[in-house]
């Protein structure tokens, strides 16, 4: 039984961490997670090089950015779809057909 105490996350309440399937799926999240990590790290580090080098940025415009309303309404709605994407695994697990039966027919 979930512990009141607790908040539940949606599409998470069940997850098994000795299932092997579950497991995996999070192995995958984490796995995917770092790679976007690094590449996203990676492009905001060359623009940002860039950017100073050609005296098109400094760190007052970079903070005034990010605390526009542009900004602020972009990272909401982007937040929202990362975490239904992130989710996904858990909460939509193998969507496709259970075909095993057809393997072992002859």
């Amino acid at each position: 039984m979930p512990d009141p105490e607790i908040p539940s996350i949606t599409g998470l309440d069940g997850l098994l961490p000795g299932d092997p399937r579950d497991a995996a799926r999070l192995l995958g999240v984490v796995i995917a997670l770092a790679g976007e990590v690094f590449v996203l790290k990676a492009q905001v580090a060359r623009l940002t090089t860039a950017l100073k080098e050609r005296g098109g940025i400094d760190e007052d415009a970079l903070n005034r950015a990010e605390s526009s309303p542009a900004f602020r309404e972009w990272i909401t709605a982007e937040q929202a779809t990362f975490g239904r994407a992130l989710l996904r695994p858990f909460t939509h697990p193998d969507e496709a057909p259970n075909v095993s039966r057809f393997l072992d027919a002859k």
